[in-house]
């Protein structure tokens, strides 16, 4: 078999009929299963005191706290965030995969940063408190005196951190990149300010964190580059080998990790981690149960993005991205399908996989990033290239990382239902 660079002369695509689903903004409201619950933004709250019951549904705020939510590089506005206060310190984020569920809060002194990145915080009381700002696992820690009026925060104090520290407040999540051939996910991470994670071991070593659930279970998120080969000897069939054919074993530990809690992303060519391990959410073209590798047809192909999330459109556009593109795209979706599953109670549900970005190739609709939950964590997978390109990456932060990175953040917060704040 020969082994060549990425790239390859576009196939023949056929024509598909494709249906974008675009999710409502609420969530909690269908109670069938959780086709609104998926994608929800940010950790939800629930006010109350410990017995659910609300103490103060509108109270009346002494000042307004005021600033900007940024990813780790210290730019990019970040949109839903949770920002609040407490008079305690927030308790330490589990280590490992654990089941998020939506936090309690006994105050009404919190809210959400806009597509914009930037909040209005109110204040109840005077004096040190505690300022969180938090999504997903992403979480900065800091003491602010708060005093009657408006006061700006600031502006490190709602920079999300890129690594953890837990001496100043600073909490990522526990993140595995893959060993891969082509999609340079870990350069992403780095140009958006995230220096920390786990990348495979050097040498020959094989990395079998896939396989262990010691080992994965000490993770919060588990990226799946793009790996592969490819086989231009073949003439009509995949034109990629060496991909993921998961045993019995494989397939039980990710589920577990999933359900358990776990966060997982996959690109591209490795969509048969998805594939067999969820049959039936998403329907690949071109692919068979029969045949590793048979969705690997299209080539490589580029277009506009249409965004199937609203508050993903919104925050694209706030931060000047309106004419984004998706780059290297190897794997078609034609579409997705709901499931029976379970949801982070344990109950049956019907789970419908959320859509959050597509583009065209060749002239016909494709999806291009879709996830869906599975009990307490989800399942992430987009057809392109984190960083754009066959591999290496590339120097500036295009449109498709900064919301992969949207995505990420959202897919990672809290399973449940998300209460909007008191008005």
């Amino acid at each position: 078999m020969v082994i060549l660079p990425k790239l390859r002369v576009l196939a023949a695509i056929p024509v598909v009929s494709l249906t974008l689903l675009a999710m409502a903004p609420g969530c909690g409201s269908d109670s069938s299963g959780l086709a609104n619950r998926e994608g929800d933004a940010g950790t939800g709250i629930v006010i109350g005191d410990d017995s659910g019951a609300t103490t103060d549904p509108t109270p009346t705020p002494i000042g307004i706290l005021q600033g900007t939510v940024v990813a780790p590089e210290g730019t990019i506005p970040i949109s839903g965030a949770l920002i609040y206060l407490t008079k305690t310190e927030p308790g330490a984020i589990p280590t490992g995969a654990y089941c998020d569920k939506c936090v309690q809060l006994t105050s009404a002194a919190f809210t959400y940063s806009e597509p914009n990145g930037t909040f209005r915080l109110p204040a109840l009381e005077e004096g040190p408190q505690f300022m969180v700002t938090q999504k997903g696992q992403f979480r900065r820690v800091r003491r602010v005196t708060v005093r009657t009026g408006d006061q700006p925060t600031t502006p490190d104090d709602n920079r999300l951190p890129g690594k953890n520290d837990a001496a100043s407040g600073d909490t990522i999540p526990k993140m595995k990149v893959m060993q891969a051939n082509w999609d340079s996910i870990a350069n992403s991470l780095r140009k958006l300010g995230v220096t920390e994670y786990d990348g495979p071991p050097g040498g020959f070593t094989l990395d079998h964190t896939l396989e262990d659930p010691a080992l994965l279970s000490k993770y919060h998120i588990v990226f799946i580059p793009c790996s592969g080969s490819t086989n231009p000897e073949l003439s009509g069939g995949p034109v990629c080998s060496g991909i993921y054919s998961p045993s019995s074993t494989g397939k039980r530990v990710m589920k577990d990790f999933i359900q358990s809690g776990g966060k997982l992303y996959v690109t591209d060519w490795s969509y048969e981690y998805v594939n067999q391990t969820w049959p039936g959410f998403i329907q690949f073209t071109g692919a068979n149960s029969n045949e590793i590798g048979s969705a690997c047809t299209l080539g490589s192909y580029s277009g506009d993005a249409k965004w199937g999330d609203a508050s993903l459109e919104a925050w694209m556009n706030a931060i000047g991205e309106q004419n984004a593109q998706l780059q290297k795209s190897y794997v078609g979706v034609d579409s997705t399908r709901a499931q029976a599953g379970l949801d982070e109670e344990g109950r049956s549900v019907t789970i419908t996989p959320k859509v959050w970005a597509s583009t065209m190739a060749n002239g016909n609709p494709r999806i291009a990033t879709v996830s869906f939950q599975d009990k307490c964590g989800r399942v992430m997978y987009s057809t392109y290239h984190a960083e754009g390109t066959d591999n290496g990456g590339s120097s500036t932060l295009l449109a498709q990382e900064k919301a992969l990175f949207h995505i990420l953040l959202e897919v990672s917060a809290c399973v449940g239902v998300r209460p909007e704040p008191p008005r």
